[in-house]
């Protein structure tokens, strides 16, 4: 018969980190004096046991593994992430009931779709964006309500196809990500007839094209220029812009770092 210690953890790495990349693994931080842990405990051992190895239930006590407990940001129990792919796709906090449980698991366990898309991140991560696509591609012919899958490769094609972009995001447009990539991709299809006449106007000309070869440099010092003419044009449009292309690069890309605080000087 199978007890609480059969699942007890011997190795973080291994028993998690290095197991999630062949199936799901359930982490229960608990601890003995949790009244909560003591009414979720057998309902979690149940469900792996009945598992049949589809995924992994492991069980860590936040009193003996105190610094895995703080490494992974317990700050109440009891607490179950999953892991796939050695990261955390979901987690929920405190007891529920068994139906509640299996809906929960039901909900959460990672599809193909999802599998594809982890991989898909991967290989961006690595670099390769071109090889990505197709997985992404394949995620969504299994799951086109992937949202994930469809950011990316929205990332991906956004200079390639904006058009496409925007018809694949439109509906999403109320994820702020999401906002300010349909606002890079509109921006790429823009036509200068569109833009009012002003001071600024032929700096985001300049930018503009600039963004359309992908001379993210070029874009940047066209539009902070603008900014300092008019902060306001076309419904500050430089400014939103800007930080969009921001956002897409992420904070530690050396363009960001090296054009985020000239752009805060003329912002402020």
């Amino acid at each position: 018969m199978v007890s609480t210690l059969d699942y007890e953890i011997s190795d973080f790495k291994m028993d998690v980190l290095d197991a999630s990349q062949e199936v799901p693994v359930l982490v229960d931080f608990w601890a003995e004096w949790c009244g909560p842990c003591k009414f979720l405990g057998p309902i979690v051992e149940k469900l792996a046991s009945e598992a049949n190895g589809a995924w992994k239930l492991v069980k860590v006590n936040t009193e003996i593994h105190q610094q895995i407990a703080s490494e992974w940001g317990i700050r109440g129990i009891p607490n179950l992430k999953l892991f796939y792919k050695g990261k955390v796709i979901d987690e929920v906090s405190g007891a529920m009931a068994e139906p509640d449980m299996r809906k929960w698991l039901q909900k959460t366990m990672p599809s193909k779709a999802i599998t594809l898309c982890m991989e898909a991140q991967d290989l961006i991560d690595q670099g390769f964006k071109e090889e990505a696509i197709p997985l992404l591609e394949k995620a969504l012919g299994k799951d086109h309500a992937n949202v994930e899958a469809r950011i990316l490769l929205a990332k991906l094609k956004l200079w390639e196809s904006p058009n496409d972009v925007i018809e694949m995001l439109a509906d999403l447009n109320y994820l702020e990500n999401v906002a300010e990539i349909l606002l890079i991709a509109k921006a790429l299809e823009l036509d200068s007839d569109d833009l009012k006449d002003d001071l600024s106007k032929k700096e985001v000309e300049n930018g503009i094209e600039a963004l359309k070869m992908n001379d993210l440099e070029g874009f940047l010092k066209a539009f902070i220029q603008a900014i300092m003419f008019n902060k306001k044009y076309h419904n500050e449009f430089a400014r939103r812009l800007v930080i969009a292309v921001f956002h897409y690069l992420g904070e530690g890309h050396e363009v960001t770092k090296k054009y985020r605080r000239q752009f805060d000087m003329v912002l402020y």
